[in-house]
């Protein structure tokens, strides 16, 4: 029936509905329905499959992980290209290198580079795909000190949209490149490999965690404001705030938490310090600082946080330059209306000090705030739906922009990128796929809009 042999789902196939379902790691999975799912296994399965669409005149839609929330890659007709058989990994222990197929979990790849003394900054949740987190920018661990890790992106294998296998990086098809370090999911075409600089293992990896009463929540984010530009690059510090944590039952409390992933043990005891050091600290109703670890266990203590497939998400998240006396009567709101746990809202001191080389990405603040509703009961999606996009909402003054990894373009849509950025990556897409061969946003904030107009 098609020109290949790997697996192929049609709509009128009865596995159908399993599989379109699969594809998706939240369980509210959108009523869109592409009319094939394909399982490429290699590059030429992939040309094959564009080559295909571009006869039938389909659009693409392609996943790697499935973490995306609002299952952007799930579209009405054309195809879905689902890529999980394409997970290879190898390393180049002597260059510092690897090269991953889309489908690879950034966990996958630190167990692999842990054997070699080697690590990459992939996402805080073990089982999201490389191809998404590193097409959206990578925002995970130490990437305050090596940078969001599309940037360590060193080259691209990319099928366009005539089909064809290009090689892109700084030199060759560079416009390729540009686009695929930030644009997320609207990339105009499907890569099949990405090269990638890897780093030396932080051997002092030590965490903090300080427990309050939200009572003391004012004073603990002054605290951490007042503090936030001394902070080691090498330390993350977030906010945590959430029903049910830590085994206090019946209320929401706040977790500060401190990872520091530094070169020695006593770097990261200087770095943990500062925390540890402010005043309010004392005031924590729980806390275990200074707790030595190594890396697997830290991606596991996330992995048992996040990794929550097959629940119902809702989520909404905004970079902010604003001081945090401006956000706080709406966190206090959130607090007050935040569903059962694992529901929460998280917030990240970033305090970018670097630049950033030429790149799609090109939108991030001095903090960023997600907030989840997760649930089990399907009778609590609308609720939820609408708690997180009003909530935000109240803080659209304050709101720079967003980041593709947590979206909700649909419900409330913002600046994922320098508007110039859009305007140059939306030239670059009727230049490389004038047809719409690969699905692009589904929805864009106005000043996007407004930006297309002068092209």
């Amino acid at each position: 029936m098609y020109p290949w042999n790997f697996r192929t789902i049609s709509r009128s196939d009865p596995e159908y509905e399993s599989a379109r379902r699969a594809a998706v790691w939240n369980g509210r999975v959108p009523d869109r329905y592409p009319e094939l799912i394909a399982f490429p296994e290699t590059d030429e399965d992939v040309q094959n499959l564009v080559r295909y669409a571009k006869e039938k005149k389909l659009s693409i839609g392609t996943k790697s992980g499935g973490h995306s929330w609002t299952a952007s890659f799930l579209r009405d007709s054309g195809i879905l290209v689902n890529l999980e058989k394409m997970n290879d990994i190898s390393v180049n222990v002597k260059d510092c290198t690897a090269t991953v197929q889309p489908a690879a979990y950034g966990s996958d790849l630190n167990v692999v580079l842990h054997q070699h003394d080697l690590m990459f900054p992939g996402g805080h949740c073990s089982t999201v795909g490389l191809g998404g987190y590193l097409l959206q920018g990578g925002f995970g661990w130490n990437s305050r000190k090596w940078g969001v890790a599309c940037e360590s992106v060193l080259a691209i294998d990319v099928v366009t949209a005539n089909g064809t296998l290009i090689h892109a990086n700084a030199t060759d098809n560079k416009e390729y490149y540009w686009a695929a370090r930030g644009s997320g999911c609207g990339y105009f075409g499907l890569i099949t490999r990405f090269y990638v600089k890897v780093y030396s293992l932080p051997r002092g990896i030590m965490t903090s965690r300080y427990v309050f009463e939200v009572k003391d929540l004012d004073q603990a984010i002054a605290a951490m404001d007042a503090a936030s530009n001394q902070v080691s690059p090498d330390l993350e510090l977030v906010l945590f705030i959430g029903r049910d944590q830590d085994g206090i039952e019946g209320r929401p409390t706040f977790a500060i938490v401190g990872d520091a992933l530094s070169e020695t043990d006593a770097e990261a005891l200087t770095a943990l310090s500062l925390l540890h050091d402010l005043p309010i600290m004392k005031k924590a109703v729980k806390s275990r600082p200074f707790v030595s670890c190594t890396l697997p266990e830290v991606l596991k203590r996330y992995d048992n946080i996040l990794d929550n497939r097959g629940l119902r998400y809702e989520t909404n998240n905004m970079w902010t330059d604003v001081p945090t006396t401006q956000l706080l009567p709406n966190i206090h709101e959130i607090i007050k209306s935040l569903p059962p746990a694992p529901s929460h809202l998280y917030i990240v001191w970033w305090l970018p000090t670097r630049g950033r080389p030429d790149m799609a990405f090109s939108m991030e603040g001095r903090l960023f705030m997600s907030l989840y509703a997760i649930s089990n009961d399907p009778s609590m999606d609308e609720r939820n739906a609408r708690f997180v996009v009003s909530s935000f909402q109240k803080l659209d003054n304050c709101r720079k922009g967003i980041q593709l990894a947590d979206e909700n373009l649909p419900g409330h849509p913002g600046k994922f990128m320098q508007t110039s950025n859009y305007r140059r990556l939306e030239a670059l897409r009727r230049k490389h796929d004038p047809e719409g061969r690969f699905w692009g946003y589904m929805r864009v904030p106005p000043e996007f809009d407004e930006a297309l107009h002068v092209l």
